[in-house]
């Protein structure tokens, strides 16, 4: 997987940002991407009502094509309201698998390299039988996901864990899905402990793809970068020392707050 595209700062530093392609501003965006080198992760196909409206996810798939750019390289947040592939509920697994496939066959469509997944994790079911089934249905899900679409690469992000034990689990029972990869989402993790470490050290041979923003440990509020609590030295440190080759998505809404993310990130480089 080719992730080294920039190079910055002291000796080889290299790390591709993606950043969420503002439509309210597609020209600025276009412009921002191409001078600053970054990539788009697109967030438009999360939500339930529009990928029940077909035609409203094909005219808005014509219309990122339309914008002239390389997408192999940028990814796309799938499905993730309510999809519960680990439900005692067979139609509920049922409707989270259509879900999951629906974000597939629009990253196949769209040409993308990857898809991010939550694992909706429920830290205080502390139940034997849970983690098992949680476990169990979630690696068949990504298997299959896997076979079936060969050439996407899939991302199971932390959302609501507590820990990175289960994760690290299922990441090695997926050792031979050489498409799967762990999504570090540093800001939930921080909200979990406030030490990112763990999460690193646990799942460092597995994280293909970091997504950072900023907070006050109060909550999930996806602050700009730099406006918030969270030490970015240590950050910097951590992927350094565990997840150099791993991409970033700076996850904050609209290009002004992305450029002034992306600009605050490389200023540790």
């Amino acid at each position: 997987m080719e992730r080294r595209q920039e190079k910055k700062g002291r000796g080889e530093v290299m790390v591709t940002f993606h950043i969420i392609p503002d439509l309210n501003c597609p020209e600025e965006t276009l412009r921002f991407s191409k001078e600053q080198n970054v990539v788009f992760e697109y967030n438009d196909f999360i939500f339930p009502d529009m990928l029940d409206d077909t035609k409203g996810v094909e005219d808005r798939i014509a219309l990122y094509r339309s914008l002239g750019r390389d997408m192999s390289k940028d990814t796309m947040h799938g499905a993730f309201f309510d999809v519960t592939v680990f439900s005692y509920d067979a139609k509920v697994r049922e409707i989270s698998r259509f879900r999951m496939r629906q974000s597939m066959e629009i990253a196949k469509k769209m040409g993308l390299r990857g898809v991010v997944f939550h694992g909706n994790y429920l830290p205080f079911l502390k139940r034997t039988q849970y983690d098992a089934n949680w476990l169990s249905y979630t690696e068949e899900v990504l298997r299959e996901l896997a076979a079936e679409y060969p050439e996407t690469e899939i991302y199971l992000e932390n959302m609501f864990e507590t820990s990175p034990d289960l994760l690290g689990v299922l990441a090695e029972r997926l050792a031979d899905v050489k498409k799967f990869g762990i999504c570090l989402d540093y800001s939930h993790a921080l909200l979990s402990s406030k030490d990112g470490n763990p999460w690193f050290d646990r799942l460092s041979k597995y994280i293909r793809h970091i997504h950072v923003n900023d907070h006050c440990f109060d909550g999930d509020v996806h602050m700009i970068p730099g406006e918030g609590q969270t030490d970015w030295a240590e950050f910097f440190r951590l992927r350094e020392a565990y997840a150099k080759d791993a991409t970033i998505h700076c996850e904050v809404a609209g290009i002004e707050a992305a450029k002034k993310g992306i600009a605050f990130l490389r200023s540790y480089l």
